[in-house]
Formats: C-alpha cells, sequence, structure tokens
C-alpha cells in the first residue's frame, strides 16, 4: 500500500501580507509531516519554497521552475521517500505545442508543465508511473490540449504499468478535459473504497487563505488511475493553522492505493 498526498501549496505573494509564504510555510510542512505520505506532490512551488520543502530531508524531490529550468517560475515537483522508492527515470514537459522547452499555450494564461517519474517501490518491486500537472486556470482550450498531452504522452505507459495522475488540474467535473480524463482513466475520489460523500472540494476562494463561516470549496486537485490502480482511500484535510487559517487556499488531498 504506498499513500501519495498532492498539494497546491500557493505561490509566494506580497497579496497574502502579513499570511505570506514566511508566515504559512511551518504550517504548510506540518501538514506534510502530520500525513506522513510516502509521496507527495505539490504545485505553485516558487524556488525558494521548492529549496523549504527539501528540509523534509526524508524525500527525495524532482521539479524544475516553469518559466525555465533553473531558478525562474513555480513548480509543480513529485518527492518521494527516499527508504521506500527507487527512481528508474523521471522527466518533465511543458503543456504546449513545444513540450521540450518553456513554452505556453496559445491564449495560456503563463506557463504550464507536468512532471513524471518512473518508480519503483523497494517492497515489492512494483513499478509504476506518476504524473503531477498544474494546468492553466484562464484557458479551456489550454486545459483540454493538457490533458489530451499526458495522455498521449503515456499512452504506452498507461497500458503497461500501473498509471497515477494527479495535481492542481484548474477544472470542475463538469468539464470536457474531466470528460476526456475519465474516459481513459479512473477518478479516484469515486472509485476508493474508502472516501467522503459527497466528495469535498480541494480550493477555497479567499485570500489570503482564511477559514470564513459557511464558505465553500470547489473541487480542483485530483487523483486519475488506470485499472492496474486499487484505490483504498480518498480524504481531502481540512485542518485549520492555530491561526485560524488555512496554510494554503487549497487543501492537501490524500489516496491511498496498491498495484493489481
Amino acid at each position: 500500500m504506498v499513500s501519495i498526498t498532492t498539494y497546491n501549496i500557493r505561490l509566494d505573494t506580497d497579496d497574502d501580507h502579513p499570511w505570506q509564504w514566511a508566515a504559512r510555510k511551518p504550517y504548510v510542512l506540518a501538514n506534510l509531516q502530520r500525513l506522513d505520505p510516502d509521496i507527495f506532490t505539490v504545485e505553485e512551488a516558487e524556488p525558494h519554497q521548492l529549496a523549504d520543502l527539501r528540509t523534509l530531508t526524508a524525500y527525495r524531490g524532482f521539479g524544475v521552475p516553469r518559466e525555465n529550468t533553473v531558478d525562474q517560475g513555480e513548480a509543480a515537483a513529485i518527492f518521494i521517500k527516499k527508504t521506500k522508492f527507487d527512481a528508474l527515470a523521471e522527466g518533465h514537459a511543458w503543456v504546449s505545442k513545444t513540450p521540450d522547452k518553456p513554452s505556453i499555450y496559445p491564449g495560456a494564461w503563463t506557463y504550464r508543465m507536468f512532471q513524471w517519474a518512473k518508480l519503483r517501490d523497494k517492497t515489492d518491486d512494483t513499478i509504476f508511473y506518476l504524473v503531477t500537472v498544474h494546468l492553466d486556470h484562464v484557458s479551456v482550450a489550454a486545459r483540454n490540449f493538457g490533458v489530451q498531452q499526458i495522455l498521449a504522452t503515456f499512452a504506452q505507459e498507461r497500458a503497461d504499468y500501473p498509471f497515477i495522475v494527479t495535481g492542481d488540474f484548474n477544472m470542475t467535473p463538469t468539464d470536457e478535459a474531466y470528460r476526456t480524463m475519465t474516459a481513459t482513466l479512473q477518478d479516484a475520489a469515486l472509485t476508493a473504497a474508502q472516501r467522503p460523500e459527497p466528495t469535498p472540494g480541494t480550493w477555497q476562494d479567499s485570500e489570503p487563505p482564511t477559514f470564513l463561516p459557511g464558505q465553500t470549496a470547489t473541487r480542483l486537485d485530483y487523483f486519475f488511475v488506470n485499472d492496474r490502480v486499487q484505490v483504498q482511500s480518498y480524504a481531502v484535510d481540512t485542518t485549520l493553522a492555530p491561526t485560524g487559517q488555512y496554510a494554503s487556499d487549497h487543501f492537501p488531498v490524500t489516496v491511498t492505493v496498491m498495484a493489481r
């Protein structure tokens, strides 16, 4: 059994003053330590935020800034427990017509990319693929292109191995991009043996992230799996910091899975 958490940690922005990254960071890290997943993925991680996540020394991380590959822009990154997994291969691509270099899909608000890893579970030698993505929040066409690009890029891997895609898709279950994904892969929130009902939202619209009585949350963060992955549980964590605020505007989402 493998536990995986996806968590949009929110970029570091002056708009959140005084609840900026420096104030939120201890609670983001505390959430990850409390959940203690075998693997976690993050979105909106700027280079200095990635450096802070790497202080969780039990994990090895993969991810590059989306505006280049060195030091500019947010990353969608994968972190694996060193004692539990070997990374047999890893890589990244931009959601665009030139995926091998920093680039933007026409009409998208900004650069978007996905990170992938081919992993071996040291406990039973199971090999599986994990992809994480952060799709555009403005362009419907860019989101549609992004999910089609992921499915096409990993068509052979989806056929041969357990396969998991996660991240912040910036889509709702009524969107075409969601229908494209679920025509090929299963929505883990709906197939998990243990899951909340109804399926909770994962993003709440308040800046800075703050608990507001009666507020609702929208489902933007997902796990999709092929039929070689059995989903045991699905959970959304809405723990508040002691300040009465959320560590991010997105909630961490965790699944436990096993290969069939």
